[in-house]
């Protein structure tokens, strides 16, 4: 939008264009949309638009076409006031008004654009495969009118058991509800200590709070991200009971390592699950190696129940006691055999969750596939180096996080402003408000933090949108190193 542009004002006024919308298309231009693309002509031209306002003239023209559909689709008063905000700013600055300069005027000048509030990416990080199956079966369940504690549990319970190779399985509204059953379940209390990484959501070691003990933060392995097994022998005192190891975003940890330092010296070892469902060391099943297992069904999983978890275990003690935890303690109607709590999950849930477990083997071939792609692809670009897959594991690929040598806030944004979601996982949890007071010192853990950045790797990619992420990762990791 610039100075020339001015007398489509009048366009406006006659009620042919909008302030907000689509650039104008040309004849020949329509000639070539698809069935989908088509859908940019029900609305008005506009003198600015999303595209406009995430530098357009930057932008390949299926890149243009794709933010003027994502406003039509996501077309409000909120988002048109945002788009015009960030346009009148732009104005008001000098920007824009002598014509058209080297670059999109309405664009950031500093750095790459941000996206605008409330627009969802082109390509999301995580896209849950739910179909009629799952709306058929929940439908059953609400008119069974058995909507909690029903066969829906039992069988989620039993079938995800099964397919872990495990012996109990006990299911809870949450992850981290089940993390601190699993805790209690093992008597870990106040006056404990539990090593965790610090490489992981944060739960995992709040999870440790939430029971009274106390956590410990633990290094990792620069490779694979997980738990370094030869770091725990130190941090070991009188007061540890367990190690709890997390499967960084489904690559397992060294399971056996860890289980050789937990017998030595008399420790428990728990399994944080939460993104390997699915996943195996050596030929089998994560979620039986430890004394207990977690596993968690939020949407960004492989496998959902919107919200959720479940604790696997072979001890039919334990079970028990994560029975009573999960359901206020109760062993009979009325009579509270241990002070409880309400983690259970509803029939509706654990009805989803059977038909996602089966589901769960075509997902992981589809994003292991997807995974290996990328990682052949990205590994001849200079500047990032794709996850590690140990020879001995088979990853899930929950998350797909590389590490981008320099410039990876760059990188990020880069990404955002083309529309394709991308995150920080995780900050550290050492290095969160709640636990600065801890004073942690793990240089590997903060070392690959400050380069890890996760990308799109869900089993709902099209190898048209697999393509368009490698392109941009690649552009984006070519401007960063350049501007060293």
């Amino acid at each position: 939008m610039s100075i020339d542009e001015l007398p489509q004002l009048i366009n406006v006024a006659r009620g042919e264009m909008s302030l907000v919308g689509p650039r104008p298309t040309l004849p020949y231009q329509v000639q070539r949309y698809d069935s989908r693309q088509r859908s940019r002509l029900s609305v008005l031209p506009g003198l600015t638009g999303l595209a406009q306002v995430h530098g357009r003239n930057r932008m390949s023209w299926p890149e243009r076409i794709e933010w003027d559909l994502t406003y039509v689709e996501n077309q409000s008063l909120r988002l048109d006031l945002a788009i015009l905000l960030s346009t009148v700013r732009t104005v008001l600055n000098g920007d824009g008004v002598g014509g058209h300069p080297r670059r999109d005027p309405i664009a950031q000048e500093e750095g790459p654009p941000r996206p605008m509030p409330g627009i969802p990416p082109r390509i999301r990080l995580a896209k849950p495969d739910i179909g009629e199956e799952e709306v058929d079966a929940v439908r059953e369940v609400l008119t069974s009118g058995m909507l909690t504690g029903g066969p829906q549990n039992a069988a989620f319970e039993r079938e995800f058991a099964c397919r872990h190779g495990a012996i109990h399985g006990v299911t809870f509204a949450s992850g981290t509800a089940a993390l601190a059953a699993m805790l209690l379940a093992e008597g870990i209390g106040p006056g404990d200590e539990v090593i965790v990484p610090s490489m992981t959501f944060v739960s995992t070691a709040t999870s440790v709070c939430h029971v009274g003990a106390t956590p410990v933060f633990a290094d990792i392995d620069p490779r694979s991200f997980n738990l370094d097994p030869g770091v725990i022998p130190r941090l070991i005192t009188r007061r540890t009971r367990a190690v709890m190891t997390v499967h960084y975003a489904g690559q397992p940890g060294e399971l056996d390592a860890l289980l050789d330092v937990c017998a030595d010296n008399g420790l428990a070892l728990l399994e944080d699950a939460a993104e390997a469902a699915g996943a195996e060391y050596r030929g089998a099943p994560v979620g039986t190696f430890g004394t207990s297992a977690m596993f968690s069904f939020t949407p960004t999983k492989n496998i959902t129940t919107g919200e959720g978890g479940v604790v696997l275990t072979g001890d039919a003690e334990t079970a028990d006691k994560l029975r009573l935890l999960r359901n206020h303690g109760q062993r009979r109607t009325y009579e509270h055999a241990l002070i409880g709590y309400n983690w259970r999950l509803t029939e509706m849930q654990a009805a989803i969750g059977r038909v996602q477990l089966r589901k769960l083997d075509t997902i992981l071939a589809r994003k292991r596939a997807n995974a290996t792609w990328m990682s052949d692809r990205l590994e001849r670009v200079p500047g990032i180096t794709p996850p590690y897959q140990a020879s001995h594991a088979r990853s899930t690929h929950m998350l797909y996080t590389c590490l981008v040598h320099a410039g990876r806030d760059a990188v990020l944004d880069f990404l955002l402003s083309r529309g394709i979601e991308a995150r920080i996982y995780f900050p550290p949890a050492h290095r969160q408000p709640i636990f600065a007071s801890r004073q942690a010192h793990l240089p590997v853990t903060e070392q690959a933090a400050a380069k890890m950045l996760s990308i799109p790797m869900h089993s709902r990619l099209t190898p048209e949108e697999l393509m368009d992420i490698a392109d941009t990762v690649e552009e984006a990791v070519g401007q960063a190193r350049t501007a060293r």
